[in-house]
């Protein structure tokens, strides 16, 4: 298995982020297991703010995208923004109905409003980060007026629930809290009634409050499950992407997501009007703030939202990385290339098929990005070496020879110096070396030479041998291949080649279409 020793300072980062994101639920805890430091704070004024401040910081953040999905008339991207525009409207509902500052009775929909908003906002984030499926998403895409239709339908109608029918759901807790306090028979404070998970509930007409069901509250729970898993399982998706490419567009939407998921707990949970209570609010506001951040963020850096959400929606590692990498290393490998044209493009295509073999040997993530690193910068200490040499077309002297066999050691030590591509030395180092101990610079043997390098080196040979060279013409694919295949297990790991056929019979069962989509990625870099 391939071993990735991230930098320090990326671990400390890491270290630092899981602290931040599992403090609210320690908090939570914290309070739940204290009343005394969990006191009542009913200030329905501010709950309005709060609320409506979240809301709108919702739907701006859903209209940047759908914005967006509409330049890029991408399904995903569009699910991506109706998601937070679900959880937005059905906040903003659930601020409207807070007794005391709009209407001035108690209605159940101010409990039902922020677990419906965030079922429906988990069931179509899942959706966005799901793998395309051209046929059934493009339809979806195709109808996306009539589902924004429905969405605003679907808010209409259950505000209109929510007036006229104010205890329609009474009989039914929205939270364990609700439950509780239901069965202990607590009286609402007088000239209040709580919410939103009031035990009694007072109608608009001035009736005398109904006693609320003990009912246990399973439909809550369904919800909160199944809203909870599938903002899990977004979040574990996007923080592959992040593990892969270390943006902060994946970082904030991990983050943001993961606050999402809080929220619930703290929803459920907790009792009307407590701070255990408030903290589900500031998450919501703080879930959606955390993206808007990292979509301007993107922004500055890319120079548009559409950019930044091309590069959070890319498929596959290889599309991923080629929009991750800085300009900076663009820079040096291109000053490497333009000395000889027979190698132009040659370190991009070997970083590409190095990290589709690691992606077909299963590796992980943090693995793919060095391999991508690795292969993009393996040669750049051929800047070392004089033009006559890298572009004689005849066969080099002992000394040429011996002189450009030293550019693995001049490639690590240019690499070296930047403390983030530290991890891809090995890969660089020892490319060259071969199973049986006959490559340079060392004579590595076996499963002495690392993984990765062993990785490069196949990508690195089929990408030469199929390439033409000042001194010689360049091999047929067949060939190359079956030079590998004969060559396995003496001077190539047979998983690598195993693994690289695997990746060229998938392109072609892809067709023509992979090319043109690695080239508009390309173009973007």
């Amino acid at each position: 298995m391939l071993r990735i020793s991230s930098p320090a300072g990326a671990r400390l980062s890491d270290l630092v982020s899981l602290i931040l994101l599992t403090t609210p639920v320690a908090a939570l805890v914290l309070l739940l297991r204290n009343p005394t430091l969990d006191p009542q704070v009913q200030v329905p004024g501010f709950h309005f703010a709060i609320v409506t401040l979240t809301a709108l910081c919702g739907i701006w953040l859903a209209a940047l995208i759908l914005r967006a999905a509409d330049r890029l008339g991408d399904p995903r991207t569009f699910f991506l923004g109706l998601s937070f525009l679900a959880v937005a409207g059905f906040f903003f509902i659930h601020g409207l109905l807070t007794p005391g500052v709009v209407v001035h009775y108690v209605s159940t929909g101010i409990g039902w409003a922020p677990p419906l908003g965030l079922l429906l906002g988990a069931t179509f984030l899942a959706l966005s980060s799901e793998r395309p499926r051209p046929g059934r998403q493009s339809r979806w895409f195709r109808r996306r007026r009539q589902i924004l239709l429905g969405l605003l339908l679907a808010w209409a109608g259950f505000l209109a629930l929510a007036v006229t029918r104010p205890g329609l759901l009474a009989n039914h807790p929205t939270s364990l809290s609700a439950y509780t306090a239901a069965r202990a028979q607590k009286v609402p404070v007088p000239g209040y009634v709580a919410m939103p998970t009031t035990t009694r509930f007072m109608p608009h007409s001035g009736a005398p409050a109904k006693r609320a069901s003990t009912a246990f509250p399973w439909i809550s729970m369904s919800i909160l499950g199944i809203s909870a898993g599938l903002y899990l399982l977004t979040a574990w998706r996007y923080a592959g992407n992040y593990r892969l490419t270390r943006t902060p567009q994946q970082a904030t939407v991990v983050a943001g997501v993961i606050m999402l998921t809080e929220s619930q707990l703290s929803f459920f949970f907790a009792s009307t009007w407590r701070i255990s209570w408030w903290e589900y609010h500031i998450l919501v506001l703080l879930g959606f703030g955390t993206i808007l951040y990292g979509l301007l963020t993107g922004y500055r850096q890319q120079g548009g939202v559409t950019a930044t959400l091309t590069s959070l929606m890319l498929d596959g590692s290889v599309q991923a990385l080629e929009r991750s990498y800085s300009e900076v290393l663009t820079a040096l490998v291109a000053a490497v290339e333009t000395r000889d044209p027979y190698t132009k493009g040659h370190s991009q295509k070997v970083a590409r098929i190095a990290t589709q073999i690691g992606e077909a040997m299963g590796l992980p993530p943090e693995a793919l990005r060095v391999l991508y690193q690795a292969g993009l910068l393996h040669d750049v200490g051929k800047i070392g070496i004089p033009d006559a040499i890298l572009s004689k077309p005849g066969r080099l002297s002992p000394e040429e020879y011996r002189l450009v066999r030293t550019h693995p050691f001049l490639s690590e030590d240019i690499v070296g110096r930047i403390t983030s591509l530290r991890p891809t030395l090995g890969a660089i180092r020892w490319h060259h070396e071969r199973l049986d101990g006959s490559g340079y610079p060392e004579g590595l043997r076996g499963e002495r030479i690392p993984l990765e390098a062993r990785i490069l080196a196949v990508a690195d040979v089929y990408d030469a041998m199929t390439s033409g060279r000042s001194y010689r013409e360049a091999w047929s694919e067949a060939a190359v291949l079956a030079y590998l295949r004969q060559e396995a297990g003496r001077l190539f790991d047979p998983r690598c080649v195993a693994a690289l056929h695997r990746v060229l019979h998938r392109r072609k069962e892809m067709g023509p279409a992979a090319a043109p989509a690695e080239a508009a990625v390309a173009g973007h870099s």
